[in-house]
């Protein structure tokens, strides 16, 4: 098992195929529905083959680390980010036929986060759990988390392709798509962090200390947050401006898990 994943577990080929076919599928989308068109059933059938195929590979890679170390690849930049590349090949099976333009942005979101898992400082060594971590509420409140980042990720490359589009029922259309996505993901984001509040108590003994993982989670639902208040907030209901903001508000999310583990430091910088 452990000389398996050592041979399997660092994604160099499949990070650079899945961003390379995410940008072309990417681009091709963005043709396509700029002429109110979409895939053909070829491509849409090769695209689930591909799918299928990188989430079994990451599959068999998170379910080895599980394996060899007895616990869940929850902690650690490695293990994130595989998992988030992971529940994204999720998203994409799951929303294709209703969502058909999440195939191209989710190629592109499971290549970057799989490109990030590959880098140096990103170790893939299955290791034994700090006693902190020891708890049964990781699992939900990590899962959460990484769910709603990695819906926040879709809904910022929607951002980027409803900003390309001119056609204003094309902007409009992906700002329907992004907030049947954000409604969850917020949903999930207060959940998750509600959930490390209470684990914060057992743990440390207080619900909230202003720690700079718990500050950054706080901004960053509240951010999402306003994006659902349309009704009250004139502006998100403009398209071009709703898809800004979320291209924008992506980088509450890069603060939250890089910036703090890799600058700011504090209780939560595991990594």
């Amino acid at each position: 098992m452990e000389a398996l994943y050592n041979a399997i577990c660092r994604p160099m080929v499949p990070f650079m195929a899945s961003i390379t076919l995410g940008i072309i599928l990417f681009i091709i989308s963005g043709i396509l529905m700029a002429r109110g068109r979409g895939f053909s059933k070829p491509v849409k059938v090769t695209m689930q083959v591909l799918t299928i195929i990188l989430l079994c590979y990451l599959t068999l890679v998170l379910g080895l680390h599980w394996y060899i170390s007895g616990h869940m690849p929850l902690v650690g930049t490695y293990s994130v980010m595989m998992l988030m590349a992971w529940l994204t090949t999720i998203a994409i099976t799951a929303m294709r036929k209703s969502l058909p333009i999440i195939q191209p942005v989710g190629f592109i979101l499971a290549g970057f986060t799989m490109l990030v898992a590959s880098l140096s400082f990103a170790d893939p060594e299955a290791q034994n759990l700090a006693p902190v971590l020891n708890s049964p509420l990781l699992g939900v409140h990590v899962l959460c988390m990484m769910v709603s980042y990695t819906l926040f990720g879709l809904t910022a490359l929607i951002g980027i392709m409803g900003l390309i589009q001119k056609n204003g029922n094309s902007q409009s259309m992906l700002r329907d798509i992004s907030l049947t996505i954000l409604y969850p993901a917020v949903f999930i984001l207060t959940i998750g962090t509600f959930i490390g509040a209470v684990w914060a108590n057992i743990s440390w003994g207080s619900y909230w200390s202003w720690d700079p993982k718990e500050t950054w989670a706080l901004i960053t639902m509240l951010v999402y947050a306003f994006m659902l208040h349309s009704g009250t907030i004139s502006r998100f209901a403009r398209p071009r401006f709703f898809h800004a903001y979320a291209i924008a508000a992506f980088l509450t999310v890069l603060i939250t898990y890089f910036g703090v583990n890799l600058i700011l430091g504090g209780m939560h910088s595991y990594s």
